[in-house]
């Protein structure tokens, strides 16, 4: 029988220092710190790697966690993708939202990319402390967008397919 995924529960990057990171995510993005959690040992592997995981709770009850793992070497970014692909957006509720966040934002020296009109959805860029790129998001499409594009995601697919057989000479 099929069992759906119900939503998000959380995502978890890891961060450089955790109590920089609570700082960022409680006082200039305004989420809870709503738990923390102290091991030496991997619960899933047993392997020791002590950490902390904290984690920030949003409207919709999901979360965003973070690993701080103080034996590991300095923490890097895979030097093969660029740096605007792996991000986490999050959504907002409209275009009001996303000027006031922009004036938040810079007003905690936060440097901003934006906005940019994604033709279904206006967005902000920025970067947190961890050097983890975030998007702050609003809808903007019309009502019957995302059906007709979900109608049209296998044929963009399969475009896409034979153009990167080409880019990649296959």
């Amino acid at each position: 029988m099929f069992m759906p995924i119900r939503k998000l529960h959380h995502v978890a990057y890891r961060c450089h220092n955790a109590h920089e990171t609570v700082d960022f995510y409680t006082r200039v993005l305004g989420l809870k710190f709503a738990h923390a959690v102290r091991n030496d040992q991997v619960p899933s592997t047993r392997e020791f790697y002590p950490h902390l995981h904290i984690f920030f709770e949003m409207a919709d009850g999901s979360y965003i966690a973070f690993f701080e793992l103080p034996t590991e070497d300095t923490m890097a970014f895979d030097p093969n993708t660029p740096r605007w692909v792996q991000h986490l957006a999050l959504e907002i509720d409209d275009e009001s939202a996303l000027a006031n966040w922009m004036t938040r934002l810079r007003a905690n020296g936060v440097d901003i990319i934006g906005p940019t009109d994604h033709g279904f959805v206006r967005s902000i860029y920025f970067f947190d402390p961890n050097g983890h790129r975030l998007e702050l998001t609003c809808r903007t499409a019309a009502p019957d967008y995302l059906t007709n594009a979900s109608r049209q995601a296998y044929e963009l697919l399969a475009r896409w397919q034979a153009d990167r057989a080409d880019w990649r000479g296959e």
